[in-house]
């Protein structure tokens, strides 16, 4: 039977470096020592993991936006719509320690 594993007898094979290489003659892969400064780019990603509910909010929010208003606006946008609103608000969340801590200071601080 022949291998599917193309020319290579077996993915455990031991694997030979080039001859007259020496771990002292690779290069060495530099790590950061911290994390870059944001605004080194134009944008960063960053990923986020969202309950269903929050992701369902997004998408009611995005939907009457746009039956009001006939502009489309993604989940995206708004996030960073809030997120910027908040920096502009001067709210000091640094006292928070939890998250239901942090959402239930917001929402008083919008009830008024």
């Amino acid at each position: 039977m022949k291998s599917r594993l193309g020319k290579a007898d077996s993915i455990f094979k031991k694997t030979v470096g080039q001859k007259g290489t020496t771990p002292k003659d690779r290069p060495v892969l530099q790590v950061p020592s911290s994390r870059p400064t944001a605004g080194t780019s134009v944008e960063n990603k960053l990923t986020v993991i969202l309950p269903p509910g929050q992701v369902d909010f997004l998408d009611r929010l995005a939907l009457d936006i746009r039956s009001k208003t006939t502009m489309k606006v993604k989940r995206t946008e708004i996030i960073r719509a809030l997120i910027a609103g908040l920096m502009s608000s001067g709210l000091d969340l640094s006292g928070l320690g939890s998250e239901e801590d942090i959402a239930g200071d917001i929402r008083d601080r919008l009830k008024g």
